[in-house]
């Protein structure tokens, strides 16, 4: 028997300049059916459906988080430099610029440490976001205007604050305001260095 659910019938309900909402009529593998079940769709994604990214910045052996605010929430958050695809970019690519829009550092391409893919809320986005860890960042020469490091940030940037690893890690097991990729990426880094660590 077929255990998977299927899309009878899928329409936008709603859309912007970075995502479709869908509002898919669904049948369970057992009969039961939802008719306006909502889907965020990115309108960029790559390969595995990624479509966004989540670099946690490494500078001198400690954690970059920066301070946010957000316009639905009442607190400021935690998030690591975080950001959409763009048409034709690779992760990669992505994770560099993000990191370099967001908070003024750099790092060379080796030093982009991959940290897996995640699924933020399969139940309503569909899409994966890819995690990293830039392993030894550097500040830019001149740093954007919207970053963490320069003048009138843009939306979404906010100031870099330095974590020792194990103060990062513990933020992201307590945190109430942190975001899911910033927790997965901390905790992924730092059972990364243990796993590293055990095997010298």
């Amino acid at each position: 028997m077929d255990r998977r659910h299927r899309i009878l019938d899928r329409r936008i309900a709603l859309s912007n300049s970075r995502f479709d909402v869908m509002s898919d009529h669904i049948a369970g593998p057992e009969g039961g059916e939802v008719p306006d079940f909502l889907m965020v769709r990115p309108k960029v994604r790559g390969a595995d459906l990624v479509a966004g990214v989540c670099v946690l910045p490494v500078v001198e052996g400690r954690i970059g988080l920066m301070r946010v605010h957000r316009p639905h929430f009442d607190r400021p958050l935690w998030v690591a430099p975080s950001g959409f695809l763009e048409p034709d970019e690779s992760p990669e690519i992505s994770a560099r610029r993000e990191l370099e829009e967001e908070a003024g550092l750099t790092c060379d391409p080796a030093e982009l440490r991959p940290l897996g893919l995640l699924l933020l809320d399969p139940g309503v986005l569909e899409a994966r976001v890819a995690l990293f860890a830039a392993s030894s960042t550097r500040p830019l020469a001149a740093p954007p205007p919207g970053s963490s490091l320069g003048a009138a940030p843009e939306l979404g940037a906010g100031r870099l604050i330095l974590f020792a690893p194990d103060e990062a890690e513990e933020l992201a097991l307590t945190s109430p305001d942190m975001d899911g990729g910033t927790v997965a990426a901390c905790l992924r880094w730092a059972a990364l260095g243990r796993r590293n660590a055990a095997a010298r």
